[in-house]
């Protein structure tokens, strides 16, 4: 797909990132229109009663009164207020959904984050079967190669794997909270001193390697082989196992990783995990999970469902970024030629054609844009070239 991009120093005069949201947006939904998908959208405005059972993370919200004296906010989540609005519909499900919105939230301040995002995403609510999952992961591995021509890496986790873990240590509540958090906070110090109470219990080796549980599948369950586990952890690891077979059988080549020591990309997940990582950022792109208990706090009568998340302004920025590395080109042709510069800028990445009236103010407008400048008549080559 061709990209005109401006050079990064002038993209924001020329609103060059907001024509590259857009054009993503256009084609997340348009992807999901083809697979069926029903579009949902809900209020920018919800009740704060819809958030308060779950901590939400990384997320402060805007909060307003209105003319009750409730307090309402800006929303800082989508799942949360879709399964507001499936409660109180007749919708009949199971079905599949898809949306693309804005969430708000407070952000610390010099922290370089924004306080409106812009989010897309899918929520498969009523099915309980794994292939839920993996038409989640399917859906990154193709939109990542339609929109960033490249495959992330994608890492699977479950959302209650370190309270069940810790559980076999411990029925101290206080105590499993600070493990836990010095663990996904990586203060491997911290942790080492709150489980060296735990010394003297069997599976202690393993609660020490605890931090390092990273890696490709088939190291972290060779590790895991190694112990007698108890099964409530085995159940979750065979979660793990049977989408990693799911996804090499139909999607072989796509990289795998598993995390055991991350938290949750939300608290109301319970099941299986999964985030997006590119090779060219520095956070996930993609990431969602299973939810299964999340209706029951709308309803009588519980969901099982599986949601995906895609931050559209971290891939905005890595599109921009990775297209502003091709060279700008600049085609100068006489009227004459007009049509084959037209067809030559369409063929170009980062092309465009000069309007100046002589090659020697196109020369001139090339240097002003650090751009390359073709010229259809006396180029005739790379112009055949750029042809075939």
């Amino acid at each position: 797909m061709k990209n005109n991009l401006l050079p990064l120093g002038t993209r924001d005069e020329f609103g060059v990132r907001s024509e590259e949201k857009q054009r993503i947006i256009e084609v997340i939904q348009r992807h999901f229109r083809n697979l069926g998908f029903a579009r949902i959208s809900t209020p920018i405005i919800e009740k704060q009663v819809v958030f308060q059972p779950y901590q939400l993370v990384n997320s402060k919200m805007y909060r307003l009164l209105d003319q009750e004296g409730d307090t309402i906010v800006l929303r800082p989540d989508l799942t949360l207020p879709i399964a507001r609005f499936l409660s109180s519909t007749s919708i009949p499900l199971p079905q599949k959904f898809c949306y693309v919105g804005d969430i708000f939230r407070l952000s610390r301040s010099l922290s370089g984050s924004y306080n409106q995002l812009t989010q897309a995403g899918i929520e498969l609510v009523g099915y309980q079967s794994t292939k839920a999952e993996l038409e989640c992961l399917i859906n990154i591995y193709d939109l990542s190669r339609e929109i960033l021509d490249e495959q992330v890496t994608i890492e699977l986790g479950y959302a209650d794997f370190a309270k069940i873990f810790l559980d076999i240590f411990t029925t101290d509540v206080n105590l499993r909270k600070q493990v836990a958090q010095a663990l996904f906070d990586k203060k491997i110090t911290e942790y080492e001193r709150l489980i060296s109470s735990f010394e003297d219990q069997r599976l202690y080796p393993l609660l020490k390697e605890w931090p390092r549980l990273f890696g490709e599948p088939e190291d972290i369950f060779q590790e895991l082989n190694q112990y007698e586990l108890p099964k409530s952890v085995t159940l979750r690891l065979k979660k793990i196992k049977e989408i990693v077979l799911l996804v090499k059988q139909i999607l072989p080549k796509q990289q795998l990783v598993i995390d055991l020591s991350s938290r949750a990309p939300q608290q109301y997940y319970t099941g299986l995990t999964f985030r997006g990582f590119a090779k060219s950022g520095e956070d996930y792109i993609f990431s969602g999970g299973r939810y299964d208990n999340l209706l029951a706090n709308f309803q009588a009568q519980n969901e099982p469902a599986v949601g995906m998340g895609i931050d559209i302004d971290l891939l905005t920025d890595l599109c921009v970024k990775k297209f502003n590395r091709i060279p700008k080109t600049l085609v100068f042709s006489s009227i004459k030629n007009w049509s084959k510069a037209q067809a030559l800028v369409k063929k170009l990445p980062n092309a465009t054609l000069s309007l100046s009236d002589t090659k020697a103010d196109a020369l001139k407008e090339a240097q002003k844009l650090q751009a390359k400048l073709i010229d259809i008549e006396e180029d005739e080559d790379e112009f055949e070239d750029s042809s075939n």
